[in-house]
């Protein structure tokens, strides 16, 4: 069991200032559809209305279109003031303009049916920069819906409902209140990523981020694909850090030895990031009496800045002072392995020459282990598949890691894969 579990806060924090963008498309300036069929009321002031837009007299314009308004009567007569006030917004770059009209267009019941998806669309993005993530909701998911083409309106759809989420959360921890919207964007943005692929483009590893960032902090039970998603997108090692950190924080139940595997494995995609990450794996290699690895633990942190000279000193000295004669009884142990009748001898053999580095003797020793029998196999077979992975040989690694399935061991071995098949051909 893990005694201190680190939050992965990084995931939390900032989630308002990380979003997605779909590819910009302004609104055009609407051209008004072949020979309506207009209300008489109407046409008069409509027709000045797009005189005086001509002549960019936009007070006058809008005047006229105020009377266009109080007299509209049909759909057609309502769509038509909505589209020019449109082009007035437009031409006077008001937003909240553009935004009602849109809006209107859609309401009046006169558009074309083909442009409205289109109108939708647009309508969700003005709500969106308005940060009405209700509306914004709602209008998305009417042009997907409507066959708007391309991933943009899944893509913001699911952003709108990620902000919606944000909004409602408060010390960087999504609410109760927020969760169902974090949980509806992410089949969202899975669909615009779908949508991405199908069509050969290179999908931005921002989106993937955003989904694990998502999935995490809403506490989604998708969390863990995200994290594979992410981290396979862009290895970095903060996407491996938080990736096995939140692996970690979702199955408080690992044994010490299941984690310690997990933690030799952040090792090596260099997601020991903090003093915490070098300290809590010095001590449980130093719970399973693996001094060569307490020492080189904290050496490494100190090396990288991570360990201050003066923290860790009681660990560090315990296994600094017990090296030389733990080394110096190896030999005798590893004699005793080949005569034991069980694996056991041979499996604590090869736990201490892991730990110190010599990857062939802690193979050898697995096999053995294995081949006595008495021993857990799932775990001596994890930690044979990484003595052979940290020796170089990554064929055999996989092989044997393949051998480790369901449970928690299964997806240890299949992480310890997972970085195999990044690391760049030797």
């Amino acid at each position: 069991m893990r005694f201190v579990s680190p939050v992965a806060l990084g995931l939390m924090l900032g989630l308002a200032s990380v979003s997605m963008s779909a590819p910009t498309v302004a609104v055009a300036k609407e051209k008004a559809p072949p020979a309506p069929k207009l209300s008489a009321e109407v046409t008069k002031p409509l027709v000045a209305a797009q005189e005086a837009l001509k002549a960019k007299n936009f007070e006058a314009a809008k005047t006229a279109l105020d009377q266009a308004d109080a007299v509209a009567k049909t759909p057609a007569d309502k769509y038509f003031v909505h589209s020019i006030r449109l082009n007035l917004g437009l031409a006077t770059s008001d937003a909240a303009v553009q935004r009602t009209s849109i809006e209107g267009m859609i309401a009046s019941g006169g558009a074309p049916a083909a442009e409205l998806p289109k109108y939708e669309f647009f309508a969700g993005d003005f709500a969106m920069k308005a940060k009405d993530y209700d509306a914004a909701i709602a209008h998305f998911k009417t042009a997907a819906d409507g066959g708007y083409p391309g991933s943009a309106p899944w893509l913001l759809g699911a952003e709108a409902n990620f902000q919606k989420a944000v909004s409602l959360s408060s010390n960087n921890q999504i609410s109760p209140a927020g969760k169902p919207f974090a949980a509806a964007g992410l089949p969202l943005l899975k669909r615009a990523i779908e949508i991405e692929k199908a069509a050969g483009t290179a999908i931005p590893a921002s989106w993937y981020n955003r989904g694990f960032s998502m999935a995490y902090a809403s506490g989604s039970p998708d969390s863990r694909q995200w994290g594979e998603w992410n981290t396979a997108a862009d290895p970095s090692p903060n996407n491996w850090r938080s990736m096995l950190r939140s692996y970690q924080d979702a199955n408080r139940q690992m044994t010490r030895g299941e984690n310690l595997d997990v933690l030799r494995l952040l090792k090596q995609t260099k997601g020991l990031l903090a003093e915490y990450d070098y300290g809590e794996y010095a001590d449980l290699a130093q719970k399973a009496g693996l001094l060569g690895e307490v020492k080189s633990t904290i050496d490494a942190g100190r090396a990288s800045g991570k360990v201050a000279p003066n923290r860790l000193t009681e660990l560090y000295q315990m296994a600094d002072t017990g090296i030389a004669k733990d080394k110096a009884s190896l030999p005798a142990s590893e004699a005793d392995a080949s005569k034991a009748a069980t694996g056991k001898v041979a499996v604590n053999t090869a736990d201490a020459y892991l730990g110190y580095g010599d990857y062939a003797k802690a193979a050898a020793l697995y096999r053995v282990g294995l081949q006595k029998g008495s021993v857990d196999v799932p775990e001596v077979t994890t930690r044979l598949a990484i003595a052979l992975a940290l020796s170089g040989d990554t064929a055999g690694a996989k092989e044997n890691f393949a051998k480790v399935t369901g449970g928690t061991r299964g997806d240890i071995a299949r992480y310890w894969v997972m970085w195999l098949d990044q690391k760049p051909a030797a």
